[in-house]
C-alpha cells in the first residue's frame, strides 16, 4: 500500500509513514473567537431551542405539535452542527486519534446534513406552513446553501485531495449553512415581537454575514480574530 502523505486528506485506513506530528492536547485545536461565538449561540439553538421544543419544555413560537419530520430535522440539525463544531476545533493534522475521529464523524455529517436539509424543506412547506412565504424561501434557500457547500468540501477531499477548499467549503457551512438559520429566528426567539418583527431578522442575518466572514477570515489565518 501506498503511503498517503497529506495527513488531512488521509482516509482512516490509509498508512502515514512520515512526519506525523505529535498528538494536541485536547484543548489545544484550532481556536478563534469566532468559532466560540458561533458554536455557543449555534447549540444553544439547537439543543437548548430545539430540544426544548422536541420534548416540549419549551412552547414552539407557531403553537404547532411537533410533527415526524421536523422531529428528525431537529435531531439530525443538532447532530450536524455539533460534528462541524468538534471537526473545526481538531482536525486530521493534530496527529493521534484526531485524524479517524474528524473523518468518521465527518461522514456522519454527510448523512445527517442531507437528512437535516430534506426533512427540513418538508417541514418548512408542508408540516409546519403557515403561509409565510418569504422565511419558507429563506430557509430553504439556507439549507441549499448547507448541501452544496458540504457536498463541495467533500469532493474537494475525497476526489481532489485538496484540503484549503475542503477546509473552506466547511467552514463556509458551519458559519452559513449552520448559523444563518439561527440568526433568521434569532430575535423572535428572544422575545422580539410586534415592529422588530419586519427588520430585525433580515438585520440579524446581516450581522451573522459579517461573523461567517470573520471567521473565516480567523480559521485561514490561524488568528483569533
Amino acid at each position: 500500500m501506498t503511503a498517503s502523505t497529506n495527513l488531512e486528506a488521509s482516509t482512516p485506513s490509509e498508512t502515514c509513514y512520515i512526519a506525523e506530528p505529535k498528538r494536541r492536547a485536547w484543548y489545544d485545536g484550532n481556536f478563534s473567537f469566532w468559532w466560540l461565538l458561533g458554536g455557543v449561540l449555534g447549540l444553544w439553538f439547537t439543543l437548548y431551542k430545539g430540544f426544548g421544543i422536541l420534548f416540549s419544555l419549551l412552547p414552539s413560537s407557531s403553537g404547532m405539535k411537533v410533527g415526524p419530520f421536523f422531529a428528525i430535522h431537529l435531531v439530525t440539525a443538532a447532530l450536524f452542527l455539533a460534528i462541524c463544531v468538534y471537526n473545526i476545533f481538531h482536525t486530521p493534522s493534530h496527529g493521534g486519534s484526531y485524524r479517524a475521529v474528524h473523518i468518521i464523524l465527518g461522514r456522519m455529517a454527510m448523512i445527517a446534513g442531507l437528512i437535516s436539509f430534506g426533512c427540513g424543506a418538508v417541514t418548512a412547506w408542508w408540516e409546519r406552513y403557515i403561509g409565510l412565504i418569504g422565511f419558507a424561501i429563506g430557509i430553504t434557500a439556507g439549507g441549499v446553501f448547507q448541501v452544496c457547500a458540504q457536498l463541495y468540501g467533500w469532493y474537494q477531499i475525497r476526489q481532489n485531495r485538496d484540503v484549503q477548499k475542503h477546509k473552506t467549503a466547511m467552514l463556509a457551512t458551519f458559519f452559513f449553512g449552520c448559523l444563518i438559520p439561527m440568526w433568521m429566528r434569532f430575535v423572535p426567539l428572544l422575545g422580539g415581537s410586534g415592529q422588530l418583527s419586519a427588520w430585525a431578522p433580515p438585520t440579524a442575518v446581516a450581522v451573522g454575514i459579517v461573523i461567517g466572514l470573520l471567521g473565516l477570515r480567523a480559521a485561514n489565518k490561524n488568528k483569533c480574530f
